[in-house]
């Protein structure tokens, strides 16, 4: 009886709610809202999980640095330098349920997950944690030596308190108190050199400005400006640096207790050495001198040279970037193509590793993004861990969508220490003339977030490297200037040596900047994102380079306004009236008007930027510049006077229609029958 009383119930439940649809509907939809919502939550908590919305699958599978994903893969890939940066949006939130404020990490559950209460201290104090931690830079790691354990000592002014062991503040700039931040150990600037050189005046004047701003290491990329003898006679540049330039930049960065880090290619990025007809047949595919052919003993023979030429310069360095990045060439060549690509690459790197380790007892640092698409695995396999130190770059402001947690997982079952690289200049265009200050704050901003999310995973970071390219490869032109980066260089380095940005440091990048007029008010970078309002007024090295860059996208903005005018939007100096010469000559006047206006400012620039740039480069680069990014204007505005001119000769002109013009037949148009029939334009029927 009991039994068929509980068969029943169910019966009838389901029986009363079938005649109660509307209540049986609305129990449902509140239901799905629920499940959507906690859902919708538990995304949310979990946003470290998902890049900015891609999963961590597609994340590997649309790696943006244009790697194959099979190693097997021989599909012939454009290298270009900070891809990564390119054609990226910019306001994107990466840190899931946080937003950044003022440079803050702010959770939105009302929990900072970045900060830590500095215990046993001053309830205020805030203890910038980045470095205390980082002691662990100083032990003794097992370097490899042949199986030989090498000491990896910190430098000998670490305990510095300059060198940002500990800085302590008894209050925020922004009022936050008892918060902590991340602060890299090494605050490394790049200099890459390759084809315009500073002078070696200007790194005397450059080196306490960045010491100021909280620098405590240089990264040298010399290419064809470092000065190579005996085999390697014919790679250096006409006006590459002597061995007494050298020595001097080092003792400079010697005088202020810069570390120093010279990076030598040794992979890819080789054009400087394998463009030369000395040099070819060691490219790994013909047509370009990007990579070299890892299987051919010559190969290594000259990287060998480049590494001993270098190292007998720089005897007392602790590290040395051998690169590697971008290596997409690979794979192509006879003895190449039957290997596997993950193997080919990673014994050359091993092999090279060793050989710096092994001979000159220091520690070899590679660009990561070959790396990041390689099983875990197969990193440990060849003892990369015991081998190198990877570098991870790039440059935008979503880290984690090109850099996924499950590489640095990866990454931290390898690799003791790690690197961090963002940028300064260099990283959003490829012939920029000076960098968008906003968006390579943001880039920093969002590394300091990532090194203090990450750092736990390593022994620590060592450091972060703030890149500032010059050219995208050695064949591409000249991007912006350094002395063009200054002041982007400069709030980046305060924001990363204090931890976080805050409008607050813009009194002292006044300071350092040597600013004559101290702006109050705070720094709107959508209004100024290059800096040019807030630092036109200082005179620090280069600045004349600096403020001519307004100067220059000012008059090259009048050009093209004017040229769009008058050839385009008006209707009396197009092409089709140059073409045909016929137009009105008044109105060719009318339009010739404001040509002295426009021009002239064009030619005056020139004599401006030859005085600006003459104060920090040689001849060869003030030329080049002004060749790139003034000259081509000034013949666009002689051709267009000289047109106008030509067009202003006729005293008579053709009866219309005018004859079609005769390039157009090949698209079967203007088919026109010499006694003006034009039926043979007409289709058959």
């Amino acid at each position: 009886m009991l039994f068929q009383v509980a068969r029943h119930c169910p019966q009838h439940v389901l029986f009363s709610l079938w005649r109660r649809k509307s209540l049986l509907l609305g129990f449902v939809m509140v239901m799905s809202v629920f499940i959507v919502c906690l859902q919708f939550g538990s995304n949310g908590s979990n946003g470290h999980l998902v890049a900015n919305g891609l999963p961590e699958s597609r994340a590997r599978e649309e790696y943006p640095l244009g790697m194959a994903g099979a190693s097997g893969s021989h599909k012939t890939l454009i290298p270009r330098r900070n891809l990564s940066a390119l054609n990226q949006r910019q306001d994107q939130n990466v840190f899931g349920t946080g937003e950044i404020r003022s440079g803050h990490l702010v959770d939105m559950s009302g929990k900072p997950p970045r900060y830590q209460q500095q215990p046993g201290g001053d309830p205020r104090a805030i203890n910038y944690v980045g470095a205390v931690e980082s002691n662990r830079i100083g032990d003794h790691i097992q370097a490899y030596d042949g199986g030989r354990a090498v000491p990896n000592n910190p430098p000998n002014n670490w305990q510095d308190p300059q060198q940002s062991k500990t800085w302590q503040y008894q209050q925020n700039a922004d009022g936050n108190a008892g918060n902590s931040y991340y602060v890299p150990p090494l605050r490394v600037v790049h200099f890459d050199l390759k084809g315009a050189p500073p002078k070696v005046t200007y790194f005397k004047q450059l080196f306490p400005v960045l010491k100021e701003a909280g620098a405590n290491a240089i990264l040298l990329e010399y290419e064809d400006m470092f000065p190579f003898s005996g085999s390697l006679a014919t790679v250096p540049a006409k006006n590459a640096y002597s061995r007494e330039d050298v020595q001097t930049i080092l003792n400079l960065a010697k005088t202020h207790h810069f570390e120093v880090i010279p990076l030598v290619q040794t992979f890819g990025h080789l054009e400087f050495v394998l463009k030369l007809k000395e040099f070819r047949e060691l490219r790994e595919v013909d047509d370009y001198p990007q990579a070299i052919c890892p299987s051919r003993n010559e190969s290594f023979t000259l990287i060998e040279d480049i590494i001993d030429q270098v190292m007998a310069m720089h005897p007392n360095i602790r590290w040395l970037h051998v690169g590697c990045d971008e290596v997409y060439h690979l794979g192509y060549c006879s003895k190449c193509m039957k290997l596997d690509r993950d193997n080919l690459f990673l014994s050359h790197v091993a092999r090279v590793a060793r050989y710096v380790r092994e001979k000159h007892k220091v520690i070899p640092i590679i660009w990561d993004d070959m790396l990041r698409q390689m099983p875990t695995e197969k990193l440990k396999e060849f003892q990369l861990g015991q081998l190198v130190e990877p570098m991870v770059w790039t440059y935008v402001k979503d880290v984690y969508r090109f850099v996924p947690y499950n590489v640095w997982m990866s990454y931290s079952e390898v690799f003791p220490f790690v690197w961090a690289a963002s940028a300064f200049k260099g990283a959003f265009g490829e012939t920029l003339t000076v960098p968008n200050v906003k968006m390579h704050l943001e880039n920093n901003e969002a590394w300091l977030e990532v090194m203090a999310e990450q750092h736990k995973k390593f022994g620590n970071f060592r450091g972060i490297v703030i890149t500032g390219w010059q050219r995208y490869d050695h064949l591409a032109t000249l991007c912006e200037l350094l002395p063009a980066g200054i002041p982007s260089l400069i709030i980046d380095l305060l924001t990363l040596t204090q931890g976080y940005f805050s409008q607050q440091l813009f009194s002292k990048f006044h300071h350092i900047l040597q600013c004559t007029v101290h702006q109050r008010a705070q720094v709107d970078f959508e209004i100024d994102p290059h800096l040019w309002q807030r630092a036109s007024s200082c005179f620090f090295p280069g600045s004349a380079v600096f403020r001519l860059t307004q100067h220059h996208s000012e008059a090259i903005k009048r050009v093209d306004d004017y040229l769009y005018d008058v050839t385009i939007h008006k209707a009396w100096l197009t092409d089709y009236n140059v073409r045909h010469n016929i137009s009105s000559p008044m109105r060719v006047d009318e339009g010739l008007a404001d040509y002295s206006s426009v021009y002239y400012p064009l030619t005056s620039l020139v004599r401006t930027a030859r005085d600006a740039l003459r104060e920090v480069y040689d001849e060869y680069t003030v030329a080049e510049w002004i060749e790139q990014n003034i000259f081509p204007y000034i013949l666009k505005m002689e051709k267009l006077w000289k047109e106008a001119t030509d067009l202003k000769k006729p005293k008579v002109w053709p009866k219309r229609p005018l004859p079609p013009l005769g390039l157009l037949k090949k698209y079967s148009v203007g088919l026109i029958n010499e006694d003006g029939d034009d039926s043979a334009a007409l289709p058959a029927v």
